[in-house]
C-alpha cells in the first residue's frame, strides 16, 4: 500500500494551518501528532498530514492524487462524489447535536415553517451544510419557494445579533448556536420553531485511486476500537464538535438529503 496522505476537514482550524501546509509525523509535539500516530498504528503506513482551507483544494488534491483520504462533511462529500468520479467512503464520524434549526422571537405570529411566508430570514454563509443548505432545503420541503416566498439574507456571523436587534423574523442556523444566544438574550424571548433531520456523518472520503481492498482495510483498522481513534482526533482540544460522537460504516443513501438540497440551490454539478 502506497503512503497515506491525509487531508483534514474543510474548515479553517487555526491561524497556524495554512492551507497546504503539511505537518510531518516528525513535527514533534504539532496539534495532530495523536491522530497521525493512531493512524499509523492501525495502518502500519506512513502518514503525512496535510491540512487545507478549502474544498475546492480537497477536491482538486483527490483528483490528482495529492492525497489518499479526506476528512470531509457531509456537503463536502457529495461535492466531491461528483467532482471525483469513482470516491468512496470508508466510514464516518456521526456528531451529536448536528442539525438545522429555525428560532423565532417567542413573542412573533411565528410558529411553523409556513409562517415564514413574506417575512425575512437571515441564514450563515452561503454553502454552510446547517446554516444555510439545510435551512433552505427544510423551506422547501414545507412548500415554500426560497426565491419568491420570502426574503433570505446571508449573514455569516451577524446573523444572531441580527435577530436580537429585530431586523430578522427569524434565523436558520445550527442547533449548537441556539443556547449560546437563549442564554444571552433570554430562553424565554426566543424559541426554536422546527428542527431539521439529524445530518449524516462527516465521512472519510479515499480517492478513486485507492483500491476496494485498501479501503476494506482501513474499514476494519478504523472499526476495531473506534473509541480510540475518536480520542486520537479530540486530544488537541479542539474538536469539541465530536464530543459524544460515533465511528460508523458509510449508507451512502443516507447523503441522498444533501444532494437534494444542492439541486435546489443549484449547487450541484
Amino acid at each position: 500500500m502506497r503512503r497515506a496522505l491525509f487531508c483534514h476537514r474543510l474548515s479553517p482550524l487555526g491561524a497556524s494551518e495554512l492551507p497546504g501546509l503539511k505537518i510531518p509525523p516528525a513535527a514533534g509535539s504539532g496539534p495532530h501528532e495523536g491522530f497521525v500516530d493512531e493512524v499509523e498504528s492501525r495502518l502500519g503506513v506512513t502518514v503525512e498530514f496535510f491540512p487545507v482551507g478549502n474544498r475546492t483544494t480537497a477536491i482538486n488534491a483527490l483528483r490528482f492524487e495529492q492525497v489518499d483520504i479526506v476528512l470531509a462533511g457531509p456537503s463536502e462529500y457529495v461535492l466531491m462524489a461528483e467532482r471525483v468520479p469513482g470516491t468512496k467512503a470508508v466510514t464516518a464520524i456521526v456528531r451529536p447535536e448536528y442539525y438545522s434549526v429555525f428560532i423565532a422571537p417567542t413573542d412573533s405570529d411565528i410558529e411553523t415553517l409556513e409562517d415564514l411566508k413574506g417575512k425575512h430570514v437571515a441564514m450563515k454563509d452561503h454553502g454552510s451544510t446547517t446554516g444555510h443548505i439545510m435551512p433552505s432545503y427544510m423551506l422547501d420541503q414545507a412548500g415554500l419557494d426560497i426565491d419568491r416566498d420570502l426574503r433570505i439574507s446571508l449573514l455569516d456571523g451577524a446573523r444572531m445579533q441580527a435577530l436580537a436587534a429585530g431586523e430578522v423574523d427569524a434565523v436558520g442556523t445550527g442547533v449548537r448556536d441556539f443556547a449560546p444566544f437563549a442564554a444571552q438574550h433570554g430562553e424565554e424571548n426566543y424559541r426554536i420553531i422546527e428542527r431539521g433531520q439529524d445530518m449524516p456523518g462527516d465521512p472519510m472520503v479515499a480517492g478513486p485511486h485507492i483500491s476496494a481492498e485498501c479501503i476494506s482495510e482501513m474499514q476494519e483498522a478504523f472499526m476495531n476500537d473506534p473509541d480510540g481513534l475518536l480520542q486520537a482526533i479530540l486530544a488537541p482540544g479542539e474538536r469539541d464538535k465530536y464530543l459524544g460522537a460515533e465511528m460508523v460504516l458509510v449508507d451512502d443513501s443516507a447523503y441522498d438529503m444533501v444532494r437534494e438540497s444542492y439541486a435546489l440551490l443549484g449547487l450541484s454539478d
